[in-house]
């Protein structure tokens, strides 16, 4: 049940309603990743959530499509862009594997998603074939090896828990390696003092 929609649909209205974790490091993603963002450009997000990342960078882009398969989260984004006016993004209700590469983009975000998928390796990949040449793959990812000790071994409790989603045990140099293969060039790979996320921009060559 953890790593379904009807999971995220039972916790979506407190994850809507809970602040971000760390406003400073939250704020210096944005800015890291719109810094590499073009205005006539078309962007994705996989794994939106409640969509609040997708409608800052809307007037940074064209376009922005924003996929989730939790509907009340697709919801919550839809209501605020209408409410502030924000016509650029649209709300898609599909997952990861809905999703067709015969259209491909110029920015891929995919944050805090990667390590929630089992089938890790194949996400960056499907990334990969999404993104234009010149365009970019941005992720924030948790990382095994970056991780506190203690929170180490509360990650091994939580992993026995069938309730909550399970987190791949990613190092950061498998994920920077994953990203490569798959024939993107990285050019920020930043992790936070203390913090157990490591946040990515790959670019694909033109």
């Amino acid at each position: 049940m953890a790593n379904t929609p009807f999971f995220w649909k039972l916790i979506s209205r407190n994850y809507i309603a809970s602040p971000v974790a760390n406003e400073e490091i939250y704020q210096e993603k944005l800015e890291r990743t719109r810094r590499a963002l073009r205005p006539d450009w078309s962007m994705i997000e996989i794994g939106c959530g409640s969509g609040n990342t997708a409608l800052t960078h809307a007037p940074y882009v064209k376009h922005i499509t924003a996929y989730d398969f939790c509907g009340p989260m697709l919801e919550h984004g839809r209501t605020r862009a209408a409410n502030e006016g924000i016509e650029n993004v649209e709300f898609v209700e599909a997952s990861l594997d809905d999703i067709d590469t015969k259209t491909s983009f110029d920015a891929v975000l995919m944050l805090s998603v990667i390590h929630l998928i089992p089938d890790w390796t194949s996400a960056i990949r499907k990334a990969a074939q999404l993104t234009r040449p010149g365009g970019i793959f941005v992720s924030s990812t948790v990382t095994i090896d970056t991780m506190p000790t203690k929170m180490r071994a509360v990650l091994s409790l939580v992993n026995l828990l069938p309730v909550l989603p399970t987190v791949a045990r990613i190092s950061r140099a498998a994920l920077v390696a994953e990203i490569e293969k798959n024939g993107l060039i990285v050019e920020e790979n930043w992790q936070p003092e203390g913090h157990d996320s490591v946040f990515i921009i790959a670019r694909k060559p033109t």
